[in-house]
């Protein structure tokens, strides 16, 4: 097996586990054979957003980012979750979130799509490893 790739995967499925601060996005290659599943897996989530899922998701790449270009760029959004503490109670203001994420040593990772779900995840970690079910 070589390097693994998710350009042009399909995502099949994706589990938000919040106890234990973990997102995995199950995906699968169509576009050639063998098939092959990558799980994206992000550990010590501290915040995420995702939108856009259209059941048919297929994802162009994820990029590391700055959390504090990550919050400039999703600022609206950090503002109006505000009332409801969200993505945390430590959620004051845009400044304070960048400060809370920095401090637990999260990484911002954003999420871009050739067609459907797209988003951000801010986590202490993200990698890619094989995914241990056959591809459906």
């Amino acid at each position: 097996m070589g390097e693994l790739l998710i350009h042009d995967n399909r995502v099949v499925g994706y589990e938000v586990d919040g106890a234990q601060r973990r997102i995995v996005l199950h995906t699968q290659t169509d576009y050639r054979e063998p098939q092959e599943r990558t799980d994206l897996i992000f550990e010590g989530v501290v915040a995420y957003f995702f939108e856009g899922d259209n059941f048919g998701n297929i994802l162009f790449g994820v990029d590391e980012l700055p959390i504090p270009q990550l919050v400039a760029r999703h600022r609206r959004l950090f503002e109006e979750g505000l009332a409801y503490h969200w993505p945390g109670a430590w959620n004051a203001s845009p400044e304070a979130s960048v400060e809370h994420m920095q401090s637990v040593g999260a990484r911002a990772f954003e999420i871009s799509s050739s067609y459907g779900l797209c988003g951000w995840v801010a986590a202490t970690s993200y990698r890619l490893q094989p995914a241990s079910q056959p591809p459906a």
